[in-house]
Parts: C-alpha cells; structure tokens; sequence
C-alpha cells in the first residue's frame, strides 16, 4: 500500500470516533475529527499525484472512503436527529451516492474501465456536502437559528447531489 492509500484508510477508520463523539455529546470533538477525514480527500489525492503513485486500488479505496464517510455520517446523524427534515435530503443524498457507485461498476464491467471523471460539479457537490454535514454534527449544541441554517445546508447540499447525479447521466448516456 503506497502512503495515500494510508491516508484514504484513516478516513475509513476516523468515521468510528466521529460516531462515537457524536453520541457522547462531543459535537465540537466529532467535527474536529470530520474535518480532519474530509482534508484527507483532498491530501490523499494530492500525494499520489506528487510522488507518482496513482493506482487503479487507491482510486478504488478512495470512492469507498467517499461514500462511507458521507453515508455512514448522515445516516448516524439522522438516527441522533429523529427528523424528517434532514431524513429526506439525506436518503437523496445517499441514493445519489449509491447510484453512482452502481454505474461506474456497470461501466467497469461492460468496458473494463470507468470512463466517468470526477467533475468540478461533482467536486463542489462533495465540498456543499461536507459543508452540511459538518453543521448537521454541530446541530445539537446550537440554536433554533442554527438548526433552521443546518436543514438549508442538507437540502441544498441534496440538491446538488441531485443535479449532479443527472449531470453524470447526461455526460455518459452514450454508454448506456
């Protein structure tokens, strides 16, 4: 395993503390941690380009890291939050994810590649997200005014899940 690949793992592994941190009540400790999971998507990335070490195996374990930390997240805050407001944008939210996992396999299996590029819409999805998650972990030791601000963020952060989902299918729809 090259050293990106070890930054991608502790993404995987800092969701358990983020969760536990969570239910104990250390929101400022879980957001702490999210942080530091959500910088190692982009440091991961960038150490793998610098020292010439991209690997079909680290893309592979980075897409996983993604789509846990995001999922896994959003579902345990959901679960604290008990809200229908936040339970909406979030099954969008991981349907989207979910769905393109399941046509990059498809593509990868009827290609033997994955012809999808990650997308500056995509991208920005992924930023919004974390954004809203980060506020979503905070939540419970603000305010109404913060909530209120918190639900905005998921909704527009399923919004842009959404439109980038159709973006991805409006760009590959040649391989359908």
């Amino acid at each position: 395993m090259t050293i990106a690949s070890y930054v991608t793992v502790l993404r995987i592994v800092l969701i358990f503390p983020i969760v536990y941190f969570t239910s104990q009540s250390e929101e400022y400790l879980a957001l702490l941690l999210f942080i530091i999971a959500g910088l190692t998507d982009y440091l991961d990335g960038y150490i793998a380009r610098k020292t010439g070490k991209l690997t079909s195996m680290g893309a592979l374990l980075d897409l996983l890291a993604d789509k846990l930390l995001v999922c896994l997240i959003l579902i345990w805050c959901v679960f604290l939050s008990n809200s229908i407001l936040i339970s909406i944008p979030a099954i969008l939210i991981i349907s989207r994810e979910l769905i393109i996992s399941s046509i990059r396999q498809f593509l990868v299996e009827q290609n033997g590649e994955n012809p999808i590029k990650v997308t500056y819409i995509a991208k920005s999805k992924t930023t919004i997200q974390m954004i809203a998650i980060s506020f979503l972990i905070l939540s419970p030791e603000m305010g109404a005014i913060f909530n209120t601000i918190t639900i905005l963020l998921i909704w527009i952060a399923a919004l842009v899940s959404i439109y980038s989902l159709f973006n991805y299918f409006q760009s590959y729809r040649n391989y359908f």
